[in-house]
């Protein structure tokens, strides 16, 4: 079984019974969801499905204030998302926020890497540089204890991600969504396996995420299973590191078992 660590999705578009659904997820292999939502439509999934979901609230990094990240990590969210900022994710501007988190033992996700267009805020141009893992390395020297998931892998500065997750302790990545996936499973080995050798401290802080919708569909998690599945087998990762991979990281960073 897995924990899908990164979805989306809109539980007011469910037409099916939500112990039905969860049991169809299940079947596929997915025990639960670490849902990235606007605060107030992941607890309403949270509250249909205590079990199932894991409410992550996605704010405006440049917008939200101290006060309205306690109150929703008071209210029950796990993590806090941040996508598209105006300034680099170093900056210090952003220190409450992240203190914030930090001080209640939650987790800050970040989106790293190239933002689809489709996305991006309509007022202003989206500068994924600002995005880099390379400004995650700089706010985690300042932030040691802040648990923090770099989603996406930086894509596509893959090297700089598996460097900053390898080498910080409290940082973690996901491979899901974008190309990765598509991405030839050679490159892949000689990231986390260099010369047929498995670096298990740099596999150790991957997990398991699709960044599919969830809700109004079955999930089309099978392709990210498959990749994942197959990423296993070419370094030759032990069952204990995928079992870590595929959903005890998620228990451990979201205080859940």
């Amino acid at each position: 079984m897995r924990i899908d660590a990164h979805v989306h999705g809109d539980i007011s578009k469910l037409t099916v019974d939500p112990r039905a659904y969860v049991e169809e997820c299940r079947a596929l292999g997915i025990e639960r969801i670490a849902l990235i939502e606007e605060a107030e439509a992941a607890f309403a999934a949270h509250e249909r499905m205590p079990d199932f979901v894991i409410p992550i609230a996605r704010v405006d990094i440049d917008t939200v204030t101290v006060a309205e990240l306690r109150d929703y990590l008071d209210g029950g969210a796990a993590a806090i998302k941040f996508i598209d900022p105006r300034f680099s994710y170093g900056d210090t501007r952003y220190d409450p926020l992240y203190a914030a988190i930090s001080e209640r033992g939650k987790v800050a996700v970040f989106h790293t890497g190239y933002l689809g267009r489709s996305f991006a805020a309509p007022s202003r141009p989206t500068d994924i540089a600002l995005m880099r893992p390379a400004a995650v390395d700089c706010l985690s020297r300042r932030h040691p204890d802040l648990k923090i998931i770099m989603a996406h892998y930086g894509n596509p500065w893959w090297e700089e991600a598996w460097k900053i997750a390898w080498s910080t302790p409290n940082v973690y990545a996901d491979l899901g969504g974008g190309t990765a996936i598509f991405r030839s499973l050679t490159m892949w080995r000689e990231m986390f396996a260099p010369n047929g050798v498995l670096d298990e401290p740099s596999l150790t802080k991957l997990m398991f995420a699709s960044d599919v919708g969830y809700f109004e569909r079955e999930p089309d998690v099978k392709p990210y299973c498959d990749f994942y599945d197959g990423l296993f087998e070419a370094v030759g990762a032990p069952e204990e590191l995928r079992e870590r991979v595929n959903r005890g990281n998620a228990e451990a960073l979201f205080g859940i078992s």
